[in-house]
């Protein structure tokens, strides 16, 4: 059934379940060299399978994580390759159940999940089974290094998930090392104290001052109020500041950025349910949590009564605390933020500043493209031909002003018509405004999966480079920039030069 399914669309091939690799492999190198000056090893963190057997997991998001580390060496043109599931306490115990079961990967047989995910519920789904179970962390999503303790040893590397805290693992074998813990102040300060939220996959890295910043959803039933957690960490990754912030509704913030001054984020209504009473399916065992998250931005919302707004909120990289929360005209659906640039106003008053926001917001209509797009990620299998949601390039325009701490958007535009995901920029520099971003696209308009990658100039769209695409039955993972900023032999400093890391799924050799 399933291998029917793949070869309707062939993309679909590469969301089966991956393989730990045996032993690290030396790849052949099928078409040019390794750049001289690209040394290093670059990690990658995604869900490496969305079934257990037969059983679909009840998201994308929800798959458990998978590492793959890449070490190139261009000086010998050799490169080494190694890949493993990040061996989390939810993926041993599904492990050793289905060991004791003397359970295979077969496609016809449903076991019962050791665990639950945010969307997915555990064993095989019973309410009964299900009371209190809490949604443990998949690890999926991203990585961070951090510099070695120890001069003498290996940098640190991490497993993220914005769903729970952060999990080490060794860089070389991509075992897991110790527990999934929060970040924690240094241990040399008088109190230690531990971040008060999940730790979200999607950090920023300030290249001026080498801070980490970030953000993560508050577990806290008691609270009436909706809040998250803002933190800053020092290069080293220790606990330097944190700070609880409100939020107009109960939801999950997955990404944010930073400009010059601003930690920033769009808080969009696709709500989880605050009170008991409406978390009773869940808490219940008849839902998973994930599940119960409805979209109330507008007309096509899943409920009745007045829609709810879409905000921009702007916070001090300083002390984190909240200094701007602007109510957008229309609701605003988005995952991915593509940058931030604060410019002073056109108008002269020293207080005035313009804040210039750029992300891949979802199609003309976020309300009913929301609640399709989740439907997507629930079974990425299931999506019909030629109807997979997209996002497009904008940008939007606030007039921020300090004097009176008061802020509206004053315009919007649309940078590239063309559907796009996954933006990338070269984040070295924060001091002038960028003008490049690479991007997943779409060469084959009838291809249900991006399957080629495009520099999109975002000042001039006519100037953006043609598509790269890799041939028929070819599909691409999100671009990764290495600058060459970053690397020993560099002497420049241009945005666009680097090098572009693109994993590849050849569905015709699977």
């Amino acid at each position: 059934k399933i291998l029917a399914i793949i070869r309707h669309q062939p993309y679909r091939g590469g969301f089966e379940p991956a393989q730990d690799f045996p032993h690290h492999v030396t790849p052949k190198i099928v078409q040019g060299s390794i750049p001289k000056d690209l040394v290093g090893t670059l990690a990658i963190n995604s869900a490496g399978r969305i079934r257990v057997g037969g059983r679909m997991l009840g998201h994308w998001f929800d798959g458990d994580g998978y590492m793959v580390t890449l070490s190139f060496d261009g000086k010998s043109n050799e490169a080494r390759a190694f890949g493993r599931y990040v061996g989390t306490d939810r993926f041993k115990a599904q492990e050793e159940h289905d060991r004791n079961k003397n359970t295979t990967d077969d496609v016809n047989y449903e076991p019962p999940l050791a665990f639950s995910g945010a969307w997915t519920k555990a064993g095989t789904g019973k309410w009964y089974e299900n009371i209190g179970k809490i949604p443990q962390s998949p690890a999926n999503t991203a990585v961070m290094w951090l510099p070695p303790i120890d001069p003498s040893s290996h940098p640190r590397l991490f497993a993220l998930c914005e769903g729970g805290h952060p999990i080490e693992v060794d860089p070389i074998t991509l075992k897991v090392i110790g527990e999934e813990r929060p970040f924690t102040s240094s241990p040399s300060a008088l109190s230690v104290e531990r971040m008060a939220s999940f730790f979200s996959a999607h950090f920023s890295h300030d290249p001026q001052t080498q801070h980490i910043y970030n953000h993560g959803y508050v577990l806290d039933p008691i609270s009436s109020a909706s809040s998250i957690n803002l933190m800053k960490l020092s290069p080293e990754g220790y606990l330097l500041q944190q700070q609880k912030s409100e939020i107009p509704y109960n939801t999950f913030i997955h990404d944010a950025t930073i400009s010059q001054n601003l930690y920033l984020y769009f808080v969009c209504p696709y709500v989880i349910p605050a009170s008991v009473l409406d978390m009773a399916p869940f808490l219940i065992g008849r839902e998973a949590m994930g599940k119960t998250m409805t979209w109330k931005g507008g007309p096509n919302s899943d409920e009745n009564g007045t829609p709810l707004k879409s905000y921009l909120h702007a916070h001090s990289k300083d002390d984190l605390n909240l200094k701007w929360s602007i109510e957008m005209p229309d609701p605003t659906s988005v995952y991915h933020i593509v940058d931030a640039f604060e410019e002073q106003s056109t108008s002269g008053i020293s207080d005035e500043m313009h804040l210039k926001v750029r992300i891949a917001e979802l199609n003309s209509d976020p309300a009913s493209d929301r609640k399709r797009l989740e439907e997507q990620f629930a079974n990425q299998y299931a999506v019909p031909s030629g109807e997979r949601i997209h996002a497009k390039l904008k940008e939007y325009t606030f007039l921020l002003d300090e004097g009176s701490g008061e802020g509206e958007l004053i315009s919007s535009k649309e940078l590239y018509s063309s559907a796009c995901e996954y933006p990338i920029t070269n984040q070295i520099g924060r001091d002038r405004r960028l003008r490049h971003t690479w991007i997943n696209a779409l060469y084959d308009k009838s291809c249900n999966w991006f399957d080629a990658v495009q520099k999109v100039d975002m000042v001039d769209a006519a100037l953006s480079s043609p598509m790269t695409s890799f041939g028929p039955g070819t599909y691409c993972g999100p671009p990764l920039f290495i600058p060459k900023e970053c690397l020993m032999a560099a002497t420049s400093n241009g945005e666009d030069e680097g090098y572009i890391v693109v994993v590849l799924y050849r569905s015709e050799r699977h």
